[in-house]
């Protein structure tokens, strides 16, 4: 997938969104990438780790109605929207990240959380991670 460009606060960035299974389909990342413009060996890298259905695909991919608890009303979300990229950058500028620094991988759902969407419907599910581990989804 190419990358694509966003400016947030008057810098350019570069992006790119992939998704991939785990083991099995039961596991599915959807991760972002991003590059502040020139600077490809500092990204910042955010794993969103939730289920993946056969018919519909990865929930954050596909899009996914998700409620905002601090409005009470469902919202449509689907991360390849430049709005929720425009939020990770933000997010990891928060936390210190400027571009020209590496950071650890990021747990995306923490970030939707962050801006008040309960994301309980998107976790794995609780069999497979008692049967596989908590590791595996690291």
């Amino acid at each position: 997938m190419a990358l694509r460009k966003i400016t947030v606060q008057e810098n350019v960035y570069l992006y790119k969104s992939t998704t991939g299974f785990g083991l099995n389909s039961e596991i599915a990342r959807f991760e972002i990438t991003i590059f502040l413009k020139d600077f490809k060996q500092t990204p910042l890298k955010i794993n969103f780790i939730t289920w993946e259905d056969l018919y519909t695909g990865n929930p954050l991919n596909t899009g996914v109605n998700l409620i905002r608890l601090t409005a009470k009303e469902e919202e449509f979300v689907n991360l390849n929207r430049p709005k929720y990229i425009r939020e990770c950058i933000l997010y990891g500028l928060k936390i210190g990240w400027n571009g020209k620094n590496k950071l650890e991988s990021i747990d995306g759902l923490e970030i939707l959380e962050s801006l008040g969407y309960d994301v309980s419907s998107l976790h794995p599910k609780e069999e497979f991670i008692k049967a596989h581990g908590k590791e595996y989804l690291e």
